[in-house]
This record gives C-alpha cells, structure tokens and sequence, in this order.
C-alpha cells in the first residue's frame, strides 16, 4: 500500500504545505461542484414543464438531504478511520468491509418505505398536493435503487481517508455525463424514448450511481485500488465506526430535517417563493460545495496527522485549510452580493422569483466567510474523531439562533427575509463557537 503522504510538516514553506492541501481539496471541490451541476440541470430541465415541477424537485431534493444523512454512519466512521489508519500504518480493509455491511443494513428498510416517508414529511412541511405529486413521481426511481447510492458512498468516503480524491472525481464525471444526458433524454423523450417528465430526472441518478457502484466495486476488487477488499470481520471495528459514524448520522439527519422544518417557513409564502429558495440554494451552493469540498479534506488531513501523532501538523494544516477556503468563499460571497440576478436568471424569467432570490443570493453572500470557518473547524474534529462535539454545535445552534427566532419574528413580520436574515446571523455564532471548541480540543491534545 503506498503511503498518500499528507503529513503536514510546519517546517516546510506554506506553499508546500498548501499545495499539498489544495490537491486533496482539489478533486472533492470538483465531486461536490459536479453534485451542483447535476441537481442544477435537473431543476432546468424540469423548469420547462411548471414552477410546481421546480418547487417538487428542489423540495424533493431538500429532504433526500435527510434521508441521505444516514450515509454519514458508514461514510464518516469509514472515512475518518481509514485516515486515522493509513496515518498510524495499518491495514484499512477492515474499516471498508464494516462501512458496507453497515450501509446495506440501513439503505434496505429505506427501498420499502422511504419514498412514503419523504412525501409525509413533505405535507406536513407544507408542500402543495401537486408539489406532493409530482415529487413522487421523481423520488420513487431513486428510493428502488437506494442501496446502490449508500454502497457507492461508503466506497467514496474510503478513497477520501486514504488521501486518494482523483479517482473518485474521475467516478464523478462519469456520473455527472451520465446523469444529465439520461435525464435529458427521459424527461423530454428525445430519441424515441418515452417521455417521463418529472420521473426522468429520478432515473438519471439512479443510472448514475449503478455504474459509479460497478466501477467502485471493480476497482477494490480487481484492480485492488487503492488497497485491496478484504472481507473480515472486526468487532472492535464495528464499534468505533459506528462510535465516530453515529454522532454525524445523526447531526445531519437532524440538521437536514431542520433545513425542512426552516424550507416549510417559505412554502407558506406560496410556490414562488419555495421555487426562490430553491434556485438561491442552487446558486449559492457553488460556493458551499468549495468549504464542504475544503471541509472532506480537513477531516482526512486532521485524520491522518492524528492517527500519526502528528499534532502540531494537524494544527498547522487546518489553520491554513481555514484561512484559504475563507479566501476562496469571501470571493464567492462578494460576486453574489453584487450580481445575484444574472444567475437567477438561468433557472427562472418571472420576475417575482427573480427578485425573490436575488434577495436571498445578497443576504446569504455575507454568511460565506463564517461559513467557511466553520466547515473547517468541524472537518477537523472529525477527523480527530470528536464526531459528537460538531452534532452539538450544529444542530443547537441551527434551533437556537435561526429556527426559532424565525418563528417567533414571522409571527410579527410576515416575509421571506425573515427566515434568510436569521440564516446569515446563525452562521456568524455558529463559526465563533467552532472557533473556540476546535481551540480546546488542540490544547487537550498538547496537554
């Protein structure tokens, strides 16, 4: 097994040791900004049929988050040992054959009654019957086939750990072409092929994540890359990727049920504002996908230096990891503050939408620099394995300072401005809290 080499030596200039950062970051910013790509071109695609077809789709994808986030058990307990390992000098083969029994255990109850279950929440969130309706048309497809989608992620989060982020980016544009060209032709029947609709766009991630799985698969097990599957059986393993997975699983089912619970404030604005929203997020999520892509490969810098003892690296190359992905988003939040229309623009012509997620682009672009803060210093933990001390952080502050204060003002002042302005104020505490955990935590370790 060769080593990935991401040690972090303080000793070696900056630009060493950041461009070390950047070619891990690198491809995952590429994997995630590919993700954007592909729900953007579904919400295109879709916007030619109704603004409901936008609003089923975007509100669709707001609660797959949730279902999603129970691939954070597999995917982080694999990931964050398979660094800590490959740091410390062990085989991390153990860590991937428990990350994938561990997802087909909670994928296969999710094929039965997991399209049900996001339609309920979406009615209780307040999604209209023909938002409901069509949204069930999209999700069934994914839902038959969600087992594949948890394999293939687990297998994902193994490549990250052990450092290497090209070979999934390479997966992801494969995925990407795949997604978009398949959607394209069923949700419009070009070539013959019947006309889906709204379904289409379903059927196109789920032919993207069978051949993202097939490949995944051949490469472990015939090309033994980037190390060899070997299926065993470890207890003692068991119990620490579900000690370090859980606590994430958890925050981001949490988390993503509480983006719900917050998206249900603006479906009570009417279709419009919901297909705002959705198109801001698409929009803004260019620059998040940056700090998500920065924060996957914190976790595995923070991981690997850890596993190697290697404390005052880990410290040096989160701090520089921080400071460049606050760089990088403050350029993004400055461009949205400044032209938030013209993007808009590509998904919807109406001029209420139009103005609507203008607003929320502006609002949002001054929360990128604390947003990328506290990506990081999350990253970080996690890779330290303090997986439960980000669950806290992130779920009490996203109550405490944005859902409730929404409700209660809402209840006062009825406008959409109301739920993004508390957005952009919870992002700012939430990056000082990290700030001064993440703090504490470094000083125990020197301690």
């Amino acid at each position: 097994m060769d080593s990935p080499k991401l040690l972090i030596n303080p000793e070696d200039s900056r630009l060493q040791n950041t461009k070390k950062i950047v070619k891990l970051a690198l491809p995952i910013i590429v994997v995630n900004l590919l993700y954007t790509v592909e729900s953007t071109f579904s919400l295109i695609l879709v916007s030619g049929i109704s603004t409901a077809a936008i609003a089923a789709v975007g509100f669709s994808l707001n609660i797959l988050w949730f279902i999603y986030s129970l691939m954070a058990l597999s995917y982080t307990g694999t990931s964050v040992l398979v660094a800590q390992r490959v740091g410390a000098g062990k085989d991390p083969s153990p860590v991937l054959t428990i990350g994938l029994i561990l997802s087909l255990l909670i994928s296969l109850p999710l094929t039965l009654w997991g399209a049900n279950f996001v339609l309920f929440l979406m009615k209780v969130l307040g999604a209209s019957e023909n938002v409901i309706s069509l949204s069930r048309l999209y999700i069934e497809p994914i839902f038959w086939f969600i087992s594949i989608g948890f394999l293939t992620n687990t297998f994902y989060g193994a490549f990250n750990g052990f450092g290497d982020t090209k070979t999934p980016m390479k997966v992801a544009i494969l995925m990407n072409v795949i997604n978009i060209s398949t959607a394209y032709i069923l949700i419009n029947g070009a070539f013959g092929f019947p006309k889906l609709g709204v379904a289409g766009a379903g059927w196109g991630i789920v032919l993207s994540e069978v051949v993202a799985f097939l490949i995944y698969l051949y490469l472990f097990v015939v090309v033994k890359k980037p190390f060899p599957l070997k299926p065993t059986i470890d207890l003692a393993i068991l119990k620490e990727v579900v000690r370090i997975g859980l606590p994430t699983a958890l925050e981001r089912s949490i988390t993503s049920l509480s983006f719900s619970v917050f998206v249900g404030f603006l479906a009570s604005f009417g279709d419009k504002a919901l297909a705002a929203h959705q198109i801001g997020i698409r929009v803004e999520s260019i620059s998040f996908m940056v700090g998500f892509g920065f924060m996957i490969a914190a976790t595995t810098i923070a991981g690997q230096n850890f596993g190697a003892k290697n404390y005052t690296g880990l410290e040096y190359g989160i701090k520089l990891t921080a400071n460049l992905t606050a760089g990088i988003m403050g350029i993004a939040g400055l461009l949205l503050i400044l032209f938030p229309q013209y993007p808009v623009l590509i998904f919807s012509k109406d001029a209420e939408v139009v103005k609507l997620a203008s607003y929320y682009l502006i609002i949002v672009g001054i929360s990128q620099v604390p947003m990328a803060y506290a990506s990081i210093f999350s990253g970080a933990l996690k890779g330290m394995g303090r997986t439960s001390v980000p669950m806290v952080v992130n779920v009490s502050s996203f109550w405490g300072f944005r859902i409730l204060p929404s409700y209660l003002l809402l209840k006062v002042i009825h406008s959409p401005l109301v739920p993004w302005g508390f957005m952009t104020v919870e992002t700012f505490i939430r990056a000082f809290i990290f700030f001064f955990v993440y703090k504490r935590e470094i000083k125990k370790l020197r301690s």
